[in-house]
């Protein structure tokens, strides 16, 4: 039995939908949420000649001192490359993970992550394992193997000495809300291609349910922009009104006790540069409404391309600012002159994962 699971949570509950698939397995229970399952396949699928990465979503805990692993996000590893024969998982795919995780999925966890192959089965291979045990060592994660030609899948966790890969024999889908993951399938829809393997059953139990709801998920949020945009178009209208009354209102005020020269001549400054700020917050109010006007109910995700990295050190208490596009050996290479001291700095700061690092995250050096 694995003991690196968190304390046993009394207050969790098994859901109580579930479809077993396999056998259980006696060391661990694994959950996977049905919006994962789908969009794990289709992701497969969305390219049947090559190979496809993501990372799990989740949490890890013991219920009934059991110990459960729930898989209840999902997230895109783009921008992988092949090195040394391996898909790998670069700084640049990490780096959009680490935006998709905080965006999407902010109070979950890497649970592990899926490794699809288009008519290779759901073996293991030596190098998958070597990947596994590198950047997911953790006994809570675990990885998803997908063959989506053949339908085929299966999980894998590290045995108790942690050398080497086990099959799970089994895991349940489970069905109930599951908000996040349904506003990431939104923005990250995927077009399945219509090939020979997927027929009229997979289709209606795997696609055209979620689709649905989709719709009607999507709807909810464009009303709900909509709404929002309204609101914030008012409140600008209303501080407008507001910062113009009291603009004038400070005029007379002023205009009424003011009599030296001196006097008049710093007040007229001050109402100057306040009339400027009713120019500035009226130009906002101009721009919001043109906005939404134009308004459209496509949403768009753009990577900032080139963008210039600033150092933001505090030297005497030896603090760096992580910013965008950072990593922790470029950190450590900036200060040491070599990643040598990579480990040293993560375990200082609590960091499992040392290629996980986030924007705006305060990293002590030592």
């Amino acid at each position: 039995m694995q003991t690196d699971f968190e304390h046993e949570d009394i207050n969790a509950v098994l859901p109580g939908n579930v479809k077993q698939m396999g056998a259980p397995d006696d060391e661990l229970r694994i959950y996977m949420e049905d919006y994962v399952h789908t969009y794990l396949y289709q992701y497969s699928r969305s390219s049947v000649n090559g190979e496809k990465l993501a990372v799990l979503m989740g949490q890890s805990i013991v219920i009934n001192g059991q110990n459960t692993i729930f898989i209840s996000g999902v997230i895109q590893a783009r921008f992988t490359e092949k090195i040394k024969g391996v898909e790998t998982i670069t700084n640049q795919s990490w780096k959009y993970i680490s935006e998709d995780m905080e965006k999407y999925f902010p109070n979950l966890s890497v649970v592990g992550w899926m490794h699809s192959r288009p008519s290779f089965g759901a073996f293991v291979t030596s190098m998958d394992e070597e990947y596994h045990k590198k950047l997911f060592s953790d006994p809570k994660q675990v990885l998803f193997v997908v063959d989506p030609i053949d339908r085929l899948d299966r999980l894998y966790v590290l045995n108790e000495a942690k050398s080497a890969l086990r099959p799970v024999k089994g895991y349940f889908i489970y069905y109930e809300k599951n908000t996040q993951m349904q506003e990431y399938m939104l923005e990250n829809s995927l077009v399945q291609p219509k090939t020979g393997f997927q027929d009229d059953e997979l289709e209606a139990s795997e696609g055209i349910t979620h689709m649905d709801a989709a719709d009607r998920i999507r709807s909810v949020l464009m009303n709900k922009q909509t709404e929002q945009v309204k609101k914030e178009r008012n409140k600008y209208l209303i501080f407008t009104c507001v910062s113009t009354f009291f603009c004038m209102l400070c005029i007379v005020m002023s205009l009424s006790l003011v009599s030296n020269s001196t006097k008049i001549h710093r007040l007229e400054t001050e109402v100057n540069s306040m009339r400027e700020s009713v120019e500035v917050q009226e130009q906002k109010t101009t721009e919001l409404a043109d906005d939404f006007s134009n308004y459209s109910p496509v949403i768009t995700v753009m990577a900032a391309e080139g963008s210039k990295r600033e150092e933001n050190v505090e030297k005497e208490k030896k603090y760096y600012v992580v910013k965008e596009g950072d990593t922790l050996a470029e950190i450590c290479r900036l200060f040491y002159g070599d990643a040598s001291k990579l480990y040293e700095v993560a375990e200082l700061n609590g960091i499992e994962n040392p290629n996980v690092i986030y924007y705006g995250t305060r990293i002590e050096l030592p």
